[in-house]
């Protein structure tokens, strides 16, 4: 598995549009190191998540 999200709010991954790293702050004590996924889900719905690289969890941005 190469990372990617299978599902968003239990609604299977159809397509990935677009994916992209962001890493900034790394010079303080709380570096952001993030993997963006833009996806459309099952349901026709785009969708964009993160995954927190640095404290691991995933969130939905919109």
């Amino acid at each position: 598995m190469d990372g990617r999200p299978l599902a968003v709010d239990d609604r299977r991954v159809d397509a990935v549009r677009e994916s992209w790293l962001v890493e900034d702050r790394w010079w303080t004590e709380r570096p952001l190191r993030r993997r963006y996924w833009e996806v459309v889900t099952a349901c026709g719905r785009d969708v964009v998540v993160f995954h927190d690289l640095v404290r691991g969890g995933w969130f939905t941005q919109r």
